[in-house]
């Protein structure tokens, strides 16, 4: 029996990173809900039930943050060139601060939902803690904003003095989103009612301390085919990082994680940017599911 295939390509190491800091932030809370605090030098995120340091409940806390992508996608087009590479990672990094000591912030250990949002349309403000103004995005500006959103994923705080890394979702029109090279606005909520998350904000006086993303890239191949002739599989892919090693890996159910998969060839340098392999194919597989990977 003809075995079918699928093939993708992957890429786990040798990737571009990218470091891209925030561009503006603010908190929002329902407490408050038409004031704006986005002069604050943190962001927080607080459940329903969530207490300060005085073990008050303070109300809902959101969070906005977005980051400007241009510079990212300069960067990419000039190592790879213009279409010519793809996003394979994205991950948010912030400074937590485990016992804020101004009683507006909540604290305690819970998790957090993060969704990209397609809306850029909000003002950062420079409202403050203690003497929040009317210059800029505010709790009731929520419903006009999330109406056009996607899950980045749910995460949990540490709720200590700690830096924290969250690895994101990478749906569709986030990565668009970013690799447009334009601004990309990020919203965060509480998904259960006991968390109180404070973080650095853009305004923090130690640039090292704010937000950032750090974004992975690898070379899109050109063209990448797959073909049977009678047991032998024959892989074809050009545009590939050339001179890197390539491993390709192999199962029969396309849904295991990727480190179940099994390898089935490997030392497979890539010369000229051109790689080809051939593969044996059991006979009685009815369906064989590939990942060729850049090591």
């Amino acid at each position: 029996m003809t075995a079918g295939c699928c093939l993708a390509l992957t890429a786990r190491s040798h990737a571009a990173l990218f470091t891209n800091s925030v561009s503006i932030d603010a908190f929002v809370r329902s407490n408050a809900p038409t004031v704006n605090y986005g002069g604050a030098g943190s962001l927080t995120i607080s459940g329903a039930t969530a207490t300060n340091g005085l073990g008050a409940i303070n109300g809902i806390a959101d969070s906005f943050i977005r980051f400007d992508t241009a510079a990212l996608m300069a960067s990419l087009n000039s190592q790879y060139g213009p279409g010519s590479w793809l996003i394979n990672g994205v991950t948010l990094r912030v400074v937590e601060v485990g016992a804020p000591s101004n009683n507006i912030f909540t604290r305690g250990k819970g998790a957090f939902s993060a969704f990209w949002i397609s809306n850029d349309d909000w003002i950062e403000g420079s409202g403050m803690p203690m003497t929040p103004t009317a210059d800029g995005i505010t709790y009731t500006n929520e419903s006009t904003l999330l109406t056009n959103t996607a899950s980045l994923g749910t995460f949990t705080n540490a709720a200590a003095n700690s830096t924290n890394f969250y690895s994101l979702l990478l749906p569709p029109p986030f990565l668009d989103d970013i690799s447009a090279g334009g601004e990309v606005g990020l919203y965060f909520t509480a998904a259960s009612p006991e968390i109180g998350f404070t973080f650095d904000s853009q305004n923090f006086n130690t640039a090292s301390q704010r937000p950032v993303l750090i974004i992975s890239a690898v070379q899109r191949p050109t063209s990448l085919g797959i073909s049977l002739a009678g047991s032998n599989l024959s892989i074809t892919a050009t545009n590939v990082a050339a001179g890197k090693m390539y491993l390709l890996l192999s199962t029969t159910d396309p849904f295991a994680p990727v480190d179940q998969w099994h390898p089935v060839s490997t030392n497979l340098p890539a010369e000229n940017g051109e790689i080809s392999i051939s593969q044996p194919i059991a006979p009685e597989t009815t369906q064989q599911y590939f990942i060729l990977q850049a090591q």
